[in-house]
Parts: structure tokens; C-alpha cells; sequence
């Protein structure tokens, strides 16, 4: 794992700041968010906040602020070569106090819709964005345990409690504005907390390979 602060200098970060669609909309009512598989990629979903798809910027420009912060992120922390690299998973959210998200891995999600069968990307981050107002409290938590790729029912609540660690066995990451985090996001059980006040913007990038790609990658959204 590592975690870099105050990460991208100040040009990028008031570009994203001053951008009206970099993060998307607060998530409505709920408090435990995205609870349901997929429940943001839809459209008609109360807040549309999809999971994008990018081959790289070996492959193809880039074009868009999203691209510009994968890049600067990626470039020197990829672990394996460009060329085992097919791309990168990448969607942006938006946490008012009390949201949080319950214990999960980054999954392909199109793949365990349809077969419960778990796989995921290589590596991934956490990048926390620019806030209107300042953030008190909220937490990456990170547990010990890890999942297998190709275990079936991976995800089921039955399967996943039995590995959640009690919260003296997990690492703790506080938000903080411009805070990278890397971590083996696929595998590693992960989870947040709620923030008692203020607005959590949050980047999420992850590397797929093109040796363990998801199941079908026109599932994604491309800017």
C-alpha cells in the first residue's frame, strides 16, 4: 500500500475544482450507498455516476481532465509494464455526511451480475478531491483478509462477514483533500465510514490486465 498527500499540484487540482461535471452529484437519501451491484451505471438511477473505461495514454489521447489526473497517477506507479496493462476502470462519487460504503472489493461487477463469480483488476487507488467545505471525520477502513479471484458467491453477505476483521486488525486512512491511496483493491476487503460533516469527493481508478481482463469491456462508459 501506499499513500501520497497533497498529490497533484495546483494547476490540476483547481482545474478539478472549478470543473461542474469532474464529480457528479450528491448521492440522493441513502446512507449506505452503491448497496446494490451496478446501481449508479444506470441512467435512470438516482444519481448517474457510471464506471468508465480508458486503454491508456500509449494507446489513445488524452482528452479529458479524468484522463489527465489517470495519467499523472499511473504513470509512475504502474507495478507491472505498459504492456501487460489493458487499461484502467475509473468512476468518480460523491459522499454527503453520514454516506458510506459497506465492506467490498473492486469486482468486476458485469461478471458477478450475471455469475457471482469474483474477479478484479490488478491494482487500484483512492483519490480524494477538492472540497467546497471542510470535512470532519470519514475513513478508508482496509481489512486483513483478502478474496480469491474465480471464487463463486464471493460477495454473498453469508461468505463476506466471515472475513470482516474486527477494528482493531484494519488500517485506518483518513480523508484529506489531494490524498492518494494505492492498495490491492480487488482483493483487499475495503469499506468507508461516514463523514460527520462536509462533502467527500472521490476519484476511484483501477489497473485491469490484459492476461485478467473484465468480462466484457463494452459494459463501460467512455468519455
Amino acid at each position: 500500500m501506499k499513500i501520497i498527500d497533497y498529490y497533484l499540484n495546483d494547476f490540476i487540482l483547481n482545474e478539478i475544482a472549478e470543473s461542474v461535471d469532474f464529480f457528479p452529484g450528491v448521492m440522493q437519501s441513502e446512507s449506505r450507498i452503491a448497496s446494490e451491484v451496478n446501481s449508479y451505471h444506470n441512467e435512470q438511477s438516482s444519481c448517474y455516476a457510471p464506471y468508465m473505461f480508458w486503454n491508456g495514454w500509449w494507446s489513445s489521447p488524452v482528452d479529458t481532465l479524468r484522463k489527465r489526473v489517470i495519467k499523472n497517477i499511473w504513470e509512475s506507479n504502474l507495478p507491472v509494464p505498459i504492456g501487460e496493462v489493458l487499461g484502467f476502470e475509473y468512476w468518480t462519487r460523491t459522499f454527503g455526511p453520514g454516506q458510506f460504503l459497506g465492506p467490498h472489493v473492486d469486482e468486476d461487477t458485469f461478471l458477478y451480475q450475471d455469475s457471482k463469480v469474483l474477479n478484479g483488476p490488478e491494482i487500484g487507488c483512492v483519490y480524494y478531491g477538492p472540497s467546497q467545505e471542510k470535512v470532519v471525520g470519514g475513513f478508508l477502513e482496509l481489512f486483513e483478509s483478502k478474496l480469491v479471484f474465480g471464487e463463486k458467491n464471493a460477495l454473498e453477505w453469508e461468505n463476506l462477514q466471515t472475513k470482516l476483521d474486527p477494528i482493531e486488525l484494519r488500517e485506518r486512512i483518513a480523508f484529506k483533500e489531494n490524498r492518494l491511496i494505492i492498495f490491492d483493491a480487488g482483493r483487499v476487503i475495503h469499506q468507508t465510514t461516514p463523514c460527520v460533516s462536509g462533502i467527500r469527493n472521490v476519484m476511484v481508478v483501477n489497473v485491469w490486465l490484459k492476461s485478467n481482463p473484465p468480462v466484457d469491456v463494452t459494459n463501460f462508459v467512455y468519455e
